[in-house]
């Protein structure tokens, strides 16, 4: 697993650097309410990993997405419905991890929880969601070591 912060907006050349075997791209908002706590997902029976533990909200880049926040909108509303009021930010980073050896390479953003219902959209896929402290979710069985990883990166 590596996080690398960007301070300037992530393009397709940059994830173009990224030369690994089996490599997929995908978006993860990291999403944080007025206090701070963090909202997850849990992943259900039908997810390809992590299954049954608690995530940041994100999946794959898609050849129909025009940009990396065209494909995290597309991503939340397909989750989360369309009620969430989320304030995304501009991409904060690359983020590396190699699961059942897919080399995932994902761009980040950073989300404010304003208000509005977060609704289970992919029953199947997700079976919940739960904002957590960060203390909460760091010391949390039940949150998967490479959102742990993510969210002390981010933190960082």
């Amino acid at each position: 697993m590596e996080f690398y912060k960007m301070n300037h907006g992530v393009s397709f050349t940059d994830i173009e650097k990224f030369n690994y075997p089996n490599k997929k791209m995908g978006v993860i908002i990291h999403i944080e309410d007025k206090d701070g706590k963090i909202l997850l997902q849990q992943r259900g029976s039908k997810c390809r990993d992590e299954n049954y533990l608690y995530e940041d909200v994100g999946g794959s880049f898609d050849k129909d997405d025009k940009d990396f926040k065209s494909a995290i909108i597309r991503e939340m509303k397909e989750e989360m419905g369309e009620a969430a009021n989320v304030k995304i930010s501009n991409p904060i980073g690359i983020y590396h991890v190699c699961k059942n050896d897919i080399n995932w390479v994902f761009i980040i953003f950073n989300g404010k929880y304003i208000d509005g219902e977060i609704k289970i959209m992919e029953p199947d896929k997700c079976i919940g969601y739960k904002f957590f402290s960060y203390e909460e979710a760091i010391n949390s069985c039940e949150v998967s070591v490479s959102c742990k990883y993510l969210i002390r990166s981010i933190r960082s």
